[in-house]
């Protein structure tokens, strides 16, 4: 990943042509105001240098009426030039302001919502991610920073090449003393540069434990345990270790960026006295009156300013377009081609053969497929062989860590295998296209939340208005979830959680069950897998549910993850998996009867299953 990532690497130039490109095409007013404003900008400092120069030659020349003629003009010009760069200022301010957020961060939101799985949830990747939400946190970083700097280093550069011509020709060494400071500075800026970016890691890392610490503070969910669990002094501790941790970074940093403070202040003692001693031997010799003197000393002053600022914009802009690179670095992450039908094929396509296509249940094929997470050197499933035919349900079960949800992630095409196939009616996923294929896919993960939208929302992932009523109330009977949305004021339109509405509401564990439940319903995927989503029931209520569960998955293919075995009795085969393997398989009769690993787990589970509905299982395992 490294090497990728380095391939990749902007360089300053092609990040300021990115990242001005971007905002002049979305501000294409910026064309006439950007230009009009670098130039109100350059001559506003002249102008603020010149006023006390004629004013002193006024004086001098003792025609009161010319002076306050003269000075009233000059404070007028710099007063509507300054507000017209004030209010320029804002505007363009602004511009740069929403290209970052209406522009890039809206593009970074959907890259984090839409990237393949495998892209997010490593922690390499989520170090990628981190790094690419700092470099947008703010106007002070990445990209917005960049046209910042940009801006400035613009207003900067005509500047100096004005002022520099005004002193090279009052005396050259001052130009050298000047150009002198500006190379040692940038010298000492870039070395604090480099040993930022050497630190850039462990600031990410720092903001990532943060970030992570305030968010759980202010989770509602988590609120619970944090309160009865006494946990509040340890959150605290947390987060002050972490600010304690951030702010050592911030010293060893700061004294890097010190430095060319201090040497600025030396270089300014040299530059003053050659000035004042060149400038006071021309006004003594008589080559230069005191409104000249005045003039001069205002330009070298300002041109110093400038000239030292103009190092500290050059390094900034380096140091921002490094931070626009961490988001180049996760926007680049590459993605697996999510094929649709083209408009043409769904213009001549039936509406039903098209509806057909989607519900048609799959044939899935693992073909000595391995799977190690990213970074680590074990595979966490080895060499995977077997087919789940069209319409069967399967059960997956084994102990905790055994493979069962790492089978999941690759079935739902959320990660890619390490070795082997999975073909799905004898295609790759790649083949089919991903939105394609996880269309077919109706899923329930053990630790899926509700979000904080509507109940309709939730259930349907269309916007209020857009779903089929009909098939969203289908589904709330067939879950269960009917009587309640009814009962409720404003009904399926309410609110989960008072996040966006102070009359959202909480749904319990069993509810938030039929809730998940009545989602899968209504998406009527015809490839149907259950990821432990009863993992919090007890198991007479777990079975009860997967009773419920078994009548969706008719005429689907099906499959069913658990370490407990509720889900077993409606299956057709039984897969049990240890250490990422498959160790037994078969129907519930026919491992029962070989006596192995399953009947052990089953025997031991049994007694919790003491229902009516159960009475089947008890009798064949001899209880």
């Amino acid at each position: 990943m490294k090497d990728i990532i380095k391939e990749k690497k902007n360089g300053v130039l092609k990040n300021i042509r990115i990242a001005l490109k971007a905002w002049f095409r979305r501000y294409p007013s910026a064309w006439i105001l950007v230009p009009v404003y670098l130039a109100i900008r350059i001559a506003t400092p002249f102008i603020n240098t010149l006023i006390p120069s004629l004013a002193i030659r006024s004086i001098g020349q003792g025609n009161v009426k010319k002076f306050v003629v003269l000075i009233c003009l000059s404070l007028l010009v710099f007063t509507i030039i300054n507000a017209a760069a004030n209010i320029m200022g804002t505007y363009v301010q602004a511009q740069r302001t929403y290209t970052r957020l209406a522009g890039y961060t809206a593009d970074f939101a959907h890259k984090t919502l839409t990237t393949d799985y495998q892209n997010i949830e490593p922690q390499k990747k989520q170090k990628i991610l981190g790094k690419a939400a700092q470099s947008l946190s703010s106007n002070w970083k990445g990209v917005e920073h960049l046209m910042i700097q940009t801006t400035e280093f613009s207003i900067l550069t005509f500047g100096i090449i004005t002022y520099g011509s005004a002193v090279l020709i009052l005396d050259w060494k001052i130009l050298v003393v000047t150009l002198a400071m500006f190379v040692f500075d940038v010298a000492l800026r870039t070395h604090a540069i480099k040993y930022s970016d050497s630190k850039r890691e462990e600031s990410s890392e720092i903001w990532r434990k943060k970030y992570y610490i305030m968010q759980k503070s202010l989770n509602i969910s988590a609120g619970k345990d944090i309160r009865i669990y006494q946990l509040g002094n340890w959150f605290h501790k947390l987060l002050c270790e972490v600010v304690i941790a951030r702010g050592k970074l911030e010293k060893k940093l700061q004294l890097r960026w010190y430095l060319p403070t201090v040497s600025g202040t030396f270089f300014n003692f040299g530059r003053d006295f050659i000035a004042y001693s060149i400038l006071i031997k021309r006004v003594l010799e008589g080559q230069m009156d005191i409104a000249t003197f005045t003039l001069y000393l205002g330009i070298i002053s300002g041109f110093t300013g400038w000239i030292y600022s103009l190092s500290e914009r050059f390094n900034n802009i380096r140091r921002s377009s490094h931070e626009f690179n961490d988001l180049h670095d996760f926007m680049n992450l590459p993605d697996k081609e999510r094929k649709t039908l083209a408009a043409p094929e769904i213009e001549t396509a039936a509406p039903e053969a098209l509806e057909g296509a989607r519900n048609k249940a799959p044939q899935i094929t693992f073909k000595n497929v391995s799977f190690a997470y990213p970074d680590v050197e074990k595979n966490t499933i080895q060499n995977l062989d077997f087919t789940i035919k069209v319409g069967e349900k399967i059960a997956l079960v084994g102990n905790n860590g055994a493979g069962k949800t790492t089978i999941v992630k690759l079935l739902c095409g959320l990660y890619d295998q390490t070795e082997g196939e999975i073909l799905v009616d004898g295609k790759t996923i790649d083949d089919i296209g991903l939105d394609k294929y996880q269309d077919k896919i109706s899923v329930l993960f053990q630790d899926t939340n509700p979000m904080a939208f509507t109940i309709e929302e939730n259930i349907t992932g269309l916007e209020e208005g857009q779903c089929d009523q009909t098939r969203l109330e289908d589904s709330l009977k067939k879950s269960g979830l009917w009587e309640k949305v009814q009962s409720l004021p404003h009904k399926e339109k309410t609110y989960i959680t008072q996040t966006f509405s102070d009359e959202g509401i909480l749904l319990s564990g069993g509810e938030t069950q039929k809730l998940l439940f009545a989602k899968a319903i209504y998406k009527n995927g015809s490839f149907l897998i259950l990821d432990e989503p009863t993992s919090a029931l007890d198991p007479l209520a777990e079975s009860k549910i997967y009773e419920e569960y078994n009548n969706l998955a008719a005429g689907k293919t099906a499959v069913f993850i658990s370490h407990r075995l509720a889900s077993t009795k409606f299956c057709d085969r039984i897969m049990f998996l240890e250490n990422g393997s498959i160790v037994e398989c078969g129907s519930h009769e026919e491992l029962m009867a070989k006596g192995g690993k399953y009947k052990e787990m089953f025997d031991i589970q049994a007694q919790y299953y003491r229902e009516d509905c159960h009475s089947e299982l008890v009798s064949e395992s001899q209880l």
